[in-house]
């Protein structure tokens, strides 16, 4: 009794693909979930500027007592907003752009390969970038806006360069 090797048998061996190691594992579905939602805030961003322009307007109309800081703080966040609303197609680009990126190098980063790290540290870097130049540093009017704006990108990049290890092809 001979065992008759067949081209599907000698090929089972490169077929078997590694298990994608847990911590790289992790960080990719967390960064599809977070293009999932950046991008529909991205693409709701003028009904989401409406609503927080509504909301200031209500609270300067609504005759209770506002104190000098309040008011002051209003009038730089509605500063801001403006600054945001003239720039918008171009913040939404920027943002869409760094989304699309961020998503690509996370899949090719699945399938192990190294670009796929620059790809992503360059959708996250690039909104940076690109926003800061267009609305200078109005855009961290407060603490939410810079660990979103800065501190949840240089996490992630720090998180994946700890997997790149892993990165072969």
């Amino acid at each position: 009794m001979t065992q008759e090797i067949t081209p599907e048998v000698s090929n089972f061996d490169e077929t078997i693909k590694p298990k994608l190691p847990t911590g790289l594992n992790v960080l990719t579905i967390l960064t599809f979930i977070g293009c999932i939602i950046f991008g529909i805030l991205t693409l709701l961003t003028p009904v989401i500027y409406n609503f927080f322009k509504g909301f200031m307007d209500k609270a300067v109309n609504s005759g209770a007592e506002l104190s000098d800081k309040q008011l002051a703080d209003i009038e730089k966040g509605r500063a801001v907003m403006e600054l945001q609303h003239q720039n918008m197609i171009p913040l939404m680009i920027i943002g869409m752009a760094g989304i699309i990126l961020c998503f690509v190098g996370a899949l090719w980063m699945r399938k192990y390969k190294k670009d796929g790290y620059w790809m992503y540290v360059a959708g996250e870097i690039a909104p940076v970038i690109g926003t800061f130049f267009l609305l200078g540093t109005a855009q961290f009017t407060g603490v939410f806006s810079v660990i979103i704006g800065i501190g949840l990108p240089v996490l992630f990049v720090v998180l994946y360069t700890m997997q790149r290890k892993y990165l072969t092809k």
